[in-house]
């Protein structure tokens, strides 16, 4: 019969707590990284929806008979499937920015201040906070 001697027990169990050392100096790594990926997928799904709404609202302005009284609301109602209207710090429109010699176009500038679930991975956030911007030019009809 073959018996274990006590050195050989000894061994095991220290390799046993090495890798549970080993674990516990990586995991702070992975979670890092891991809420650094959420974090950017939020920022990025962000950027696309302030993108868009920019997109529609230039477009629904370039068209005829718009005038500039209601455009907050049309950023609004573009955004806000996804993103919160109180959060839309700034709506900026230019009626009469010109693309090319051969007429006049409308120049929409959104601004949204997106709230960050994991604020201590995002670089140059301030108080939890990231500003964002979008752009966005239409000829007019």
């Amino acid at each position: 019969m073959y018996m274990k001697s006590s050195n050989t027990a000894g061994r095991m169990s220290g390799k046993r707590g090495a890798a549970l050392v080993e674990f516990a100096l990586t995991l702070p790594l992975l979670a890092l990284l891991l809420f650094a990926i959420i974090q950017y997928g939020f920022i990025f799904g962000t950027s696309m929806t302030l993108r868009h709404g920019a997109h529609e609202t230039a477009r629904a302005m370039s068209l005829a008979g718009q005038t500039s009284t209601n455009v907050s609301a049309i950023a609004c109602n573009a955004i806000s499937p996804l993103l919160n209207c109180a959060n839309l710090q700034s709506v900026q429109i230019d009626q009469n920015a010109t693309v090319s010699a051969s007429g006049d176009s409308v120049s929409v500038n959104l601004t949204y201040n997106l709230d960050l679930i994991i604020p201590w991975v995002v670089p140059n956030s301030s108080g939890g906070v990231l500003p964002l911007q979008a752009q966005a030019v239409y000829r007019k009809n």
